[in-house]
C-alpha cells in the first residue's frame, strides 16, 4: 500500500443506548457496564417484552435543527452519529473539495418505522398517502439524508449485509479512497429494530438472550449463553487518505490497514460449525494489511452470546490466530446493533489502541471448553497494542473483518 493511499480515521462519531459519544461509550465498554432493560415497542400495545439496549435521543430539537423530524429512527440515529464524526475529523472548518466526500451507509433492516406507518395508513384505507413516505421508507434514505446534511457530494450509497453491513461500509468506503474515488469517506450503520414488527420477527429464530436481569442476557463466550441482546443506535469513522489528513492538518486516530468482506454460501442463519468462512475474511483481511497472524494484538470479536456464532468465531480465531491472543465482545454493553454493530466495535477498537487498553467482556464467568480463547474478563486489561482486529458475522453467511493500527506502526 503506498503511503499516499493510506487509509486513516480523522473522526469519529456514536449514538448508543451506552453513551452518546465515543468517549461515553468508552468508559461504559471499560467498566462492562450493561444499559440493557427490559423493553416493550409502546406504540404496539402488547408487544412481546425483550431485553434490549435503547436509545434515549435525539431530542426534539436536534431533530428539527436537521429537519430530519419527519424521517425514520434508524436515519435520526445515523445523523447524530456522522454529524459527531465530521465534526470530529474537522470537515467544518477545513473542508476538501465537497465532490470527493462520500458517504457509504449500512443498515440490517433500515427504516422500519416509515414501513409500518406506510401499512398501517394503507390498510386504513386512506386516498393518499403523505408523500414524503416515498422517499423516506426507502433504504437509500439512510445515505441520501447524510449526504444532504453534510453536504458530500462524492460516491454516496446505502449497504445492507445483515449484521455485517457496518463492515463492509467501511471495507468499500476504503476502496473507494483507494480507487482515487474520493478524499474523505464517511461510513458506518445505524439501525432502530426495536419496532414490534421486527421484535416478532426475530423471536422464533431463538437467537434472544435471557435472564431475569436483562442486563444479563448477553453472555459471550460463556458456557450459560443462550442468545443476544437486542440494540438500536449508530456509529460512524471519518476515513480518509493520509495525504488529504496532512493536507488538512488534522489528528489522526488510527489507521486502517486491512479489511476484506464475504459469505459463506451455506446457511440462512447459522454459521459454518469450523468456522472455515470467517478464517478465510480474516486471512484475506491480513494480506490487505500485509501483516502476518502473530502480529494482531487483540480481537474485538463479533461475540453475540449465541451458541453457535460463538463456537464457529472461536473455532476461526483459534485456527488463524492462535487461542492467546486476548479477545472481547462488547455486545453486552452496546448490545447487538445490528447493522450499525460493526462500526461501533471499529469505534471501540480504535479507542481501545488510543488508550492501550482490552475493554472486557460483561457476563463472561464460566468459560466454555468449545470456546478456548484467551477472553478478557472481570475488568479491563492494559496490554500493549499495536494492531488490532475487529471481526462481523451476519445472516445469510455474510462476514467481514477489519484491522486497524495505531498511527506511525504501519
Amino acid at each position: 500500500m503506498v503511503e499516499e493511499r493510506s487509509i486513516v480515521v480523522t473522526g469519529m462519531g456514536v449514538i448508543a443506548a451506552a453513551g452518546d459519544l465515543p468517549d461515553a461509550l468508552w468508559r461504559a465498554v471499560v467498566r462492562g457496564a450493561s444499559p440493557a432493560v427490559h423493553f416493550s415497542d409502546p406504540a404496539a400495545p402488547g408487544s412481546p417484552v425483550i431485553p434490549a439496549c435503547v436509545v434515549a435521543g435525539p431530542g426534539e430539537e436536534a431533530l428539527k435543527q436537521r429537519r430530519s423530524h419527519k424521517m425514520d429512527r434508524c436515519v435520526q440515529l445515523a445523523l447524530e452519529a456522522a454529524v459527531q464524526a465530521h465534526s470530529d475529523a474537522g470537515l467544518r472548518t477545513r473542508l476538501p473539495d465537497p465532490s470527493l466526500i462520500g458517504i457509504v451507509a449500512a443498515t440490517s433492516r433500515g427504516p422500519m418505522r416509515k414501513w409500518t406507518e406506510s401499512l398501517e395508513l394503507s390498510r386504513a384505507r386512506r386516498r393518499t398517502l403523505p408523500p414524503s413516505l416515498a422517499a423516506h421508507s426507502a433504504l437509500d434514505s439512510l445515505s441520501g439524508a447524510l449526504s444532504m446534511e453534510l453536504g458530500a457530494r462524492g460516491p454516496c450509497v446505502t449497504v445492507s449485509a445483515a449484521c455485517a453491513s457496518a463492515g463492509y461500509a467501511i471495507a468499500l468506503a476504503a476502496q473507494q479512497i483507494m480507487l482515487g474515488e474520493a478524499e474523505v469517506m464517511i461510513a458506518g450503520g445505524s439501525d432502530a429494530p426495536l419496532e414490534d414488527a421486527v421484535i416478532r420477527q426475530i423471536l422464533p429464530t431463538g437467537i434472544l438472550g435471557s435472564h431475569d436481569d436483562p442486563r444479563k442476557a448477553c453472555r459471550p463466550f460463556d458456557v450459560t449463553r443462550n442468545g443476544t441482546l437486542i440494540g438500536d443506535g449508530a456509529a460512524f469513522l471519518v476515513l480518509e487518505s493520509l495525504e488529504s489528513a496532512r493536507r488538512r492538518g488534522v489528528p489522526i486516530q488510527a489507521r486502517l490497514i486491512g479489511w476484506a468482506m464475504g459469505a459463506e454460501a451455506t446457511h440462512r442463519t447459522s454459521p459454518r460449525d469450523d468456522g472455515d468462512g470467517l478464517m478465510r475474511v480474516m486471512r484475506r483481511a491480513l494480506n490487505v494489511a500485509r501483516t502476518d497472524p502473530g502480529e494482531i494484538d487483540y480481537v474485538n470479536a463479533h461475540g453475540t452470546g449465541t451458541p453457535l456464532n460463538d463456537r464457529a468465531e472461536s473455532m476461526a480465531i483459534r485456527k488463524l490466530l492462535g487461542k492467546n491472543v486476548p479477545c472481547s465482545s462488547t455486545k453486552p454493553v452496546t448490545g447487538h446493533c445490528l447493522g450499525a454493530s460493526a462500526a461501533l466495535e471499529a469505534v471501540v477498537t480504535v479507542l481501545a489502541l488510543r488508550e492501550q487498553v482490552a475493554p472486557p467482556t460483561a457476563n463472561f464467568h464460566e468459560p466454555d471448553p468449545e470456546c478456548s480463547l484467551d477472553v478478557v474478563s472481570g475488568c479491563a486489561r492494559p496490554l500493549n497494542m499495536r494492531i488490532a482486529m475487529s471481526n462481523s458475522l451476519g445472516f445469510w453467511g455474510k462476514t467481514a473483518s477489519l484491522i486497524f493500527a495505531r498511527d506511525g506502526i504501519i
